[in-house]
């Protein structure tokens, strides 16, 4: 997959106990930073997945985070609102530092 470049869209597709997990979010770049904004995580097909948040973020962690860290970035961040599970309607709004040694 190409770096992402700002103004584009960010995709990556996941497996997470046998369900695929999509992940869709806007692309912007600021320095060595990658935000990720209005992002949307869903499982593919109509058939709902039975992966708690806490796996699938568990997942997400290990597996973005070396994506992300493969394209030269130092730091991501995720913004969005949450809108399903618990608290909908929460600002998600966070900062992961992915310089050697800091995780």
């Amino acid at each position: 997959m190409p770096r992402p470049e700002p103004g584009g869209l960010y995709e990556q597709r996941f497996e997470v106990e046998g369900s695929v997990i999509e992940l869709l979010a806007e692309v912007e770049v600021e320095g060595a930073t990658l935000h990720l904004r209005d992002v949307a995580i869903f499982p593919t097909g109509t058939a709902r997945t039975t992966v708690g948040a806490a796996t699938v973020l568990r997942v997400l962690r290990r597996e973005l985070l070396r994506d992300v860290q493969s394209y030269g970035f130092t730091a991501l961040r995720i913004i969005g609102t949450r809108l399903s599970g618990t608290g909908p309607g929460r600002k998600v709004n966070f900062t992961i530092d992915l310089t050697e040694g800091s995780q």
